[in-house]
């Protein structure tokens, strides 16, 4: 009895140690929280950066505006969007819009990359290996010049070391320019245009002297052709410039902005000019008619086979008798048709 006493003392014994044991090893430490501290850690780092960069993205917009208001007061009736009392107006972390309007419509979007560390870091690399361009705060000026206005060109100037790829990947450059000589311009940019003489013509304004001054200057590009190519060619369109550059307080990039609508607005066409244009959207306009025309003879080919398989079909649901019929028919009608051909022919 006492031997059973003991045993059995021992064994509660033995399992009371046991599940001390076991409870001590499932006891949770901090070390049981280092990935979940870590990935804590960065969710508030990346929503730190992002906080800051963005903060930093309008603060650069901000002062940019602020040294710029005075000159486009003085250009434009209204500067900012006046219903909602804003000057700037936010499109992301990144991205800020100062609308203009007057005869023209513009829109401005500045800011970098600091909301996006990722992509920040991401666009450098392949910045290194020329597949991008650094990050970098800029600036794009869009203008659509007034509706009355009569000019219907396309012209450009780019950098020299990425012009080629630029212009293969726009239909409005590839379709219509042509690399053209500059000489009033740096050397590390190229123009292309439809015609020497209207590169000559814009160039010999304060435009030229604008460009080559302005460290921020990036590309500009007048066009009255859409960038992609159309499923059906529907002529020119609105006259419009696409300036780029890089955002700075400087003043030429906004002075050459202003002074564009200007330039193109007293802009007088040589005949030869205005003829090497109008060529230019005849033979355009000839290669359309020829697709138009060649994809009406596909789909008249398409339906009249269509209606042949159709008949055919019904025919071979026809009785022997029915068929026999059709077939005389058709022969008849065969014999008639040839017989006219042959009286056209006398």
């Amino acid at each position: 009895m006492v031997h059973r006493l003991i045993g059995t003392t021992l064994a509660l014994a033995t399992t009371a140690v046991l599940a001390t044991a076991e409870e001590q090893q499932n006891a949770l430490t901090i070390e049981d929280f280092k990935l979940e501290a870590i990935l804590s850690s960065l969710l508030i780092l990346i929503v730190v950066i992002w906080y800051s960069g963005s903060s930093a993205n309008g603060t650069k917009a901000k002062e940019w505006v602020a040294s710029h208001i005075v000159f486009l007061e003085q250009q434009f009736a209204v500067v900012g969007n006046k219903a909602e009392k804003t000057t700037l107006v936010k499109d992301g972390p990144a991205d800020y819009f100062l609308y203009v309007t007057d005869d023209a419509m513009c829109n401005l979007a500045t800011g970098g990359s600091r909301s996006d560390l990722v992509g920040w870091v991401f666009a450098l690399v392949l910045s290194l290996f020329g597949y991008a361009d650094k990050p970098a705060d800029k600036l794009v000026m869009d203008v659509t010049l007034d509706k009355e206005m009569d000019k219907a060109f396309v012209f450009a100037i780019l950098p020299k070391d990425t012009a080629q790829s630029t212009r293969d990947g726009r239909f409005d450059l590839k379709t219509f320019t042509r690399l053209a000589d500059s000489p009033k311009l740096p050397s590390n940019l190229v123009v292309y245009t439809e015609a020497q003489k209207l590169a000559d013509q814009i160039l010999s304004t304060k435009v030229s002297e604008l460009i080559s001054n302005s460290p921020d200057f990036k590309s500009l590009i007048i066009t009255s052709q859409p960038d992609y190519e159309q499923e059906k060619y529907q002529g020119d369109q609105e006259l419009k410039f696409h300036l780029t550059g890089d955002l700075s307080n400087r003043k030429e990039m906004v002075e050459l902005a202003c002074l564009l609508p200007d330039v193109l607005g007293d802009l007088q066409l040589a005949a030869d000019t205005k003829s090497k244009l109008k060529k230019n959207r005849e033979e355009l306009e000839k290669k359309a008619a020829k697709l138009l025309a060649d994809e009406r003879a596909e789909e008249l080919a398409r339906k009249k086979a269509d209606a042949k398989k159709a008949e055919a079909d019904r025919v071979k649901s026809l009785s022997p008798a029915e068929q026999r019929k059709w077939e005389e028919k058709e022969r008849a009608r065969e014999i008639k048709k040839s017989q006219k051909k042959r009286t056209k022919r006398s």
